[in-house]
């Protein structure tokens, strides 16, 4: 039988306004508790640091489970990487990656478990937006 898939949300606009609303979603389904993974990538900080001002300064009990910055060079087989995804225990994920990493990064969350039934993920980043296609593992 075919598993249904995770939920996958794609927004063109700023990061900034993409994070504006994902919580606004996470807030209307009372889906306080998430976790942030993120690249190397350029802007991380900036994401991490947003989303905390955005979460310490709401009335929401949101229960923020930390940063994971995902590292994917010299990790030639994922072992490194679906280890550190398997250390995320929060269902909701907000991924801030760049396009190219998105496959490697659901490939190895694939092969982990963390991407069928229960697991809600967000793409969140500025080069995300007008791709016709998805991550081939959402």
């Amino acid at each position: 039988p075919q598993e249904k898939g995770s939920t996958f949300l794609q927004l063109g606009s700023s990061t900034e306004q993409q994070l504006r609303v994902i919580l606004e979603v996470l807030e209307e389904h009372d889906w306080t508790s998430f976790a942030v993974l993120t690249t190397l990538r350029p802007g991380r900080q900036e994401v991490a640091a947003y989303v905390e001002a955005l979460t310490d300064g709401s009335f929401i009990g949101w229960e923020h489970r930390g940063v994971l910055t995902l590292n994917l060079s010299g990790d030639p087989d994922g072992a490194r990487l679906r280890r550190r995804l398997r250390d995320v225990t929060a269902q909701i994920r907000l991924l801030y990656c760049a396009r190219e990493e998105a496959d490697a990064i659901f490939e190895a969350a694939h092969a982990v478990g963390l991407t069928g039934p229960g697991y809600v993920w967000f793409l969140v980043g500025p080069d995300l937006a007008g791709s016709g296609r998805l991550p081939a593992r959402v």
